[in-house]
C-alpha cells in the first residue's frame, strides 16, 4: 500500500502541534474565556513527590549539561533575579519591584528576628577583633611574644564570616496563583498560571510564615525552562521545572479560590472536586 506523502506531513504536522500544546500552556483570548476561577495552591516541596522541584544536585552530575541551574526552583529564582533576568514584586503593592538587594535585606532582617544576628553584627565584631588588635604595641599581623618564653601567640583574629542568606528556610512551602478557565472554543478545561509566591517559615515554629516576593510566570519562564527538575526513578528523563508545571507533575492543595479563603485539608478536596463536577456539568444538555 502506497503512503500519501501529503498526508503523512499533515498528520506529523498535527502531532506535533499536539504535542507542543500539551506542554506549552495554551493562550485563550479574554472573549473566549466562558468561565474562570482564581485558585491558590499550595505546594509543600518536602512533600515526595514535590522534591524533585528542590533537588539539589552538582553541575557535573546533570543530563549532559542541559540544565544551567540545578539546585530546585527556590535558588534558581533567586539566582535569575540575581542576574538581572527579571525584577520580583512586592507581595503587599504590584507596584512596587524588588531586586536581589531588596530581597535580600528582607531575609537578613527575618533572620535577624529570629536569631538575633545581623550585618550589623558581624561589622561590631570585626570592628571590636580590630580595636583588639590594636591595644597590643606589635602590629597585628605580627605575633606577641610570651613572657615566660613559651610559644608565640597570633595577636589578630580571623575576620567573621560575611552573612550569607540561607535558602533552607525558603524551601518549604511555595504558593502557585493560576486561573482556571473553561475555553468555549475548545470546550476544555485550561489552567493558566499567572504568578509564584516565594514563602518563608519559621522552623521552630514560633513565627508566623511570610511572603518573600512575587515571580511572575511569564517573567520566569526562561528561567525554569532552564532549571532542572530531577526525575528520582530515570536518569534519562530529563525535564525543566517550567515543564513539571506545565505537565502539573506536582502535588498541592488549595487555599484559595475565587478569593474566598480556604481553611481545612478536607474543604480544599471538597473544592476541588465540586470544580470537577462544575466541568463536567458543563456537558450537559
Amino acid at each position: 500500500m502506497t503512503r500519501n506523502p501529503l498526508l503523512c506531513t499533515l498528520a506529523g504536522a498535527y502531532l506535533l502541534l499536539a504535542a507542543l500544546q500539551t506542554v506549552a500552556q495554551p493562550h485563550v483570548r479574554p472573549e473566549d474565556h466562558f468561565w474562570r476561577r482564581r485558585v491558590v495552591n499550595r505546594l509543600v516541596l518536602s512533600e515526595k513527590i514535590n522534591k524533585p522541584l528542590i533537588a539539589h544536585e552538582a553541575a557535573a552530575y546533570s543530563p549532559g549539561g542541559l540544565f544551567t541551574e540545578t539546585n530546585g526552583i527556590v535558588a534558581s529564582l533567586i539566582n535569575g533575579l540575581k542576574a538581572g533576568k527579571y525584577l520580583a514584586y512586592d507581595p503587599d503593592n504590584w507596584e512596587k519591584t524588588l531586586a536581589y538587594e531588596d530581597i535580600t535585606r528582607k531575609m537578613q532582617e527575618w533572620d535577624q528576628a529570629l536569631t538575633g544576628v545581623n550585618e550589623e553584627t558581624y561589622a561590631e565584631d570585626s570592628l571590636a577583633s580590630d580595636e583588639w588588635a590594636a591595644s597590643f604595641d606589635q602590629p597585628a599581623s605580627e605575633p606577641v611574644q610570651d613572657e615566660w618564653g613559651l610559644a608565640p601567640v597570633q595577636s589578630d583574629l580571623p575576620p567573621p564570616a560575611a552573612w550569607q542568606p540561607d535558602l533552607m528556610a525558603y524551601e518549604e512551602v511555595i504558593h502557585m496563583v493560576e486561573d482556571w478557565i473553561f475555553d468555549k472554543n475548545t470546550s476544555s478545561m485550561v489552567y493558566q498560571i499567572a504568578y509564584f509566591e516565594v514563602i518563608w517559615v519559621d522552623p521552630s515554629g514560633a513565627l508566623p510564615e511570610k511572603v518573600l516576593a512575587r515571580f511572575m510566570w511569564k517573567d520566569v519562564l526562561e528561567q525554569l525552562e532552564n532549571t532542572q527538575w530531577q526525575n528520582r526513578f530515570n536518569d534519562a528523563e530529563a525535564r525543566s521545572i517550567a515543564e513539571a508545571f506545565e505537565l502539573r507533575i506536582f502535588d498541592s492543595f488549595m487555599i484559595s479560590v475565587g478569593g474566598n479563603p480556604i481553611q481545612t485539608l478536607a474543604e480544599a478536596e471538597r473544592r476541588r472536586q465540586e470544580l470537577i463536577e462544575f466541568e463536567h456539568h458543563l456537558w450537559n444538555y
